[in-house]
């Protein structure tokens, strides 16, 4: 099977050939799998939104190719125009980008310009709606009544709705409180279950990444500086420091916790996990 997108040592400048030029990405190698979940994670500047946009030719790399299913992207106007059905990105706070006088219409605008017929977008808006969870009756409002989160689901709903290989979120949780956030993760984790989907999913939260990726990007001054499984990339948590980053608290807890003898495992991410370990030795103590 083709690797649905793969990186072969693209760099992309910003004002290329004048003084001021800043080299956004340099030389990157990378292969996104099919099925996989991968988590970009990296400081402000570090090169996050700059990548994903070479995923669908968003930007053409000042050097190197980008490849979807193994075609070069930039070859053609129609490769380009085929690889960016396949791969759907979803920029931060994309609910600012809502316009339709309906959600309904707003999620069909991406499959309506697709060229599928009137029966199957009905049935692709139906479908996404229920991935993110909108109500049947919200479909018919203006997106500009939504709630926040609701806003937010709808516009995320508009990129599943063109059903990609690849769905690209860039902090999609982003803004959103502690429940929302929640929300959306739990979304976008059902969508790649039920769909087996590849999703590529950017943050700047480490806990956020420990709960949806299988294999993490850290980027850093343009360049990939770590790659891994979650254990392994948060085993250099000295390294992750130095660029900003941090392992979750409750990660640095469990830590703690080993290093002053209690047996218990070091590679806890999320709160939940930790409290139902920490449930489990209170309760064999009293045992």
């Amino acid at each position: 099977m083709t690797d649905p997108i793969k990186l072969i040592n693209v760099s992309h400048y910003y004002s290329q050939g004048l003084p001021v030029q800043v080299a956004a990405v340099k030389n990157i190698n990378l292969t996104i799998k099919a099925g996989e979940a991968v988590g970009i994670i990296g400081h402000t500047g570090s090169g996050k939104s700059t990548l994903i946009s070479h995923f669908n030719g968003l930007l053409k790399p000042s050097e190197g190719t980008v490849l979807v299913d193994g075609e070069d992207i930039h070859k053609d106007k129609e490769t380009l125009r085929r690889s960016r059905f396949k791969i759907g990105l979803c920029f931060q706070y994309p609910e600012s980008q809502l316009f339709e006088e309906t959600v309904a219409k707003d999620i069909a605008f991406g499959p309506g310009n697709m060229g599928l017929s009137d029966s199957e977008i009905a049935l692709r808006v139906e479908r996404a709606a229920e991935f993110v969870g909108l109500k049947r009756e919200l479909l018919s409002k203006s997106p500009f009544d939504l709630s926040g989160g609701e806003k937010r689901r709808a516009a995320i709903a508009g990129v599943m709705a063109m059903e990609p290989e690849v769905l690209v979120l860039d902090e999609p949780a982003a803004g959103l409180d502690p429940r929302g956030k929640n929300e959306i993760l739990r979304m976008i984790m059902n969508y790649r279950e039920q769909t087996g989907s590849t999703i590529v999913f950017v943050s700047h939260s480490m806990e956020d990444i420990a709960a949806t990726a299988e294999r993490i990007i850290v980027m850093n001054h343009g360049e990939i500086a770590l790659e891994g499984t979650v254990d392994e990339v948060f085993s250099h948590g000295e390294s992750l420091r130095t660029m900003g980053l941090n392992v979750p608290e409750i990660t640095r807890i469990f830590m703690m916790l080993r290093q002053r003898g209690i047996d218990v495992p070091s590679n806890i991410y999320s709160v939940e996990e930790g409290a139902r370990i920490l449930r489990g030795l209170a309760e064999g103590r009293r045992g």
